[in-house]
C-alpha cells in the first residue's frame, strides 16, 4: 500500500548529503510521500522537472533501479547523527523533506537512486543546480506541499545553498509558523548538531 502524508503537526526540512549508502533496500511503507501531498498540477510539475533533471545528470547516477529510503541513502555527518530508531520511531504528525539535487526535494521514506551531484555543484549545461531548481520553481512546488498539509511549524534545518533552492517558498503561507535554524560561524562543524536537532523532533515533535 502507498504511503501517504497525513495532516502534518511538524515538517522539518533538510539538506541531502554528497556521502550516500549504495546498493537498494526494501523501501520502508512504499511511495513518493512528497509528490503525494501535492496537487495534480504541482506534482506533474515536480515530475517533469525530474525528467529533465535525470537526463542531464545520467552519468552520475549509478542505478536508476536500485533505490532505497531517503533517510537510509544519505549518509553524510548529519544524518549519522540521527539514529535509526529516531526515523523508524517517529511521531505521526513529523515528516523531514530532504533538498536534493537529483530530485528537488524528496520526502524521507521516498525512494532515491544513488547519484554523485548535489545542489551545491554545477552541472553542466544547466549550471549551479541550487539556481536551477530556484529558477525553475522548486520553492513553489514547496509552498503547495505545505499549503496541502497544513503543518503548524516548519522547521527550516537547511544550509545556505540548499536554502537558496527553495528561497521565497514561505512569502505566501498563511497560520504556518516557520522557524529557520542556523548556526553561525561553525561551517561543517554544524552537521552532527543538525543530525541531533533532527532526532530530538523526530522523536519529540517539539524543539
Amino acid at each position: 500500500m502507498a504511503y501517504r502524508v497525513p495532516r502534518l503537526d511538524v515538517l522539518v526540512l533538510i539538506p541531502e548529503s554528497t556521502r550516500k549508502q549504495r546498493g537498494a533496500a526494501t523501501v520502508y511503507r512504499s511511495g513518493a510521500a512528497f509528490e503525494l501531498g501535492l496537487s495534480a498540477d504541482a506534482a506533474r510539475r515536480l515530475r517533469s522537472l525530474r525528467e529533465e533533471m535525470q537526463v542531464a545528470a545520467a552519468k552520475t547516477i549509478v542505478d536508476p533501479a536500485k533505490v532505497m529510503p531517503a533517510f537510509l541513502r544519505y549518509r553524510g555527518n548529519m544524518y549519522r547523527h540521527i539514529p535509526q530508531d529516531a526515523w523508524e520511531q517517529r511521531g505521526a504528525g513529523v515528516e523531514v523533506l530532504i533538498a536534493s539535487g537529483l530530485y528537488g526535494l524528496v520526502g524521507s521514506r521516498d525512494p532515491v537512486a544513488y547519484y554523485e551531484c548535489s545542489m551545491a555543484e554545477p552541472l553542466p549545461p544547466l549550471g549551479k543546480l541550487n539556481r536551477w531548481w530556484h529558477d525553475h520553481g522548486l520553492p513553489e512546488i514547496l509552498t503547495a506541499f505545505l499549503e496541502s498539509v497544513k503543518p503548524r511549524l516548519v522547521v527550516d534545518l537547511l544550509s545556505l545553498e540548499y536554502r537558496e533552492a527553495v528561497a521565497g517558498y514561505s512569502d505566501a503561507l498563511s497560520g504556518i509558523d516557520v522557524k529557520a535554524i542556523d548556526f553561525p560561524g561553525m561551517g561543517r562543524a554544524s552537521q552532527p548538531r543538525r543530525g541531533e536537532k533532527v532526532a530530538q523532533i523526530l522523536r519529540t515533535g517539539t524543539l
